[in-house]
């Protein structure tokens, strides 16, 4: 457990964040642009990194990308239907468990059994996943912090992870119209 405390200045980004996003949503925008905004605001605190924001189907049960501006579209479809569970990667575990998922090696971990070829692929070293839950706590997705190197989170990465995964709870409730 990462025990050093946050700067001053780490503070301040996720506050940034939470303003600039908080300002969006006053003036109306798009539940997408908001989105796409957040995802890239997050990229822009941990370099060589994307951000994703993946979403339970009611219906299936499956996962599929929602927004990650970042991430090629052959990747949104490399993910697309994900089904939450034990070998579903950083964001099937968080939504199958209900918990954050932080996983230094994704060639090796066991959470990414079932979809290791895709951090093969996308040269996705660690991914660190946040659930993103209803009012009642439900986790219905995620939102994802993927890097291109070996790392574990520091305390800012996962209340970034925190703070963002609520923010995207919120603006789904809210039911923003889409782009």
């Amino acid at each position: 457990m990462d025990t050093v405390p946050m700067s001053a200045e780490e503070f301040k980004d996720i506050s940034d964040i939470q303003q600039e996003v908080l300002q969006m949503v006053a003036e109306g925008e798009d539940k997408n642009t908001i989105l796409i905004s957040l995802c890239k605001l997050s990229e822009s605190l941990l370099p060589n990194s994307v951000a994703s924001i993946m979403l339970k189907d009611e219906d299936s049960g499956l996962m599929s990308v929602l927004s990650a501006p970042s991430i090629p579209e052959e990747g949104h479809m490399a993910l697309k239907d994900l089904k939450p569970g034990p070998g579903g990667g950083s964001c099937g575990n968080a939504v199958y468990k209900n918990q954050p998922q932080f996983v230094k090696d994704t060639f090796k971990d066991d959470r990414w059994a079932d979809i290791r070829h895709i951090a093969h692929d996308f040269n996705l070293c660690s991914c660190w996943s946040m659930p993103i839950r209803t009012k009642e706590g439900e986790a219905i997705g995620s939102f994802a912090l993927s890097s291109f190197e070996h790392r574990d989170p520091s305390t800012f990465h996962k209340m970034l992870l925190d703070v963002s995964a609520f923010i995207v709870g919120v603006v789904l409730r809210r039911g923003l119209k889409t782009a």
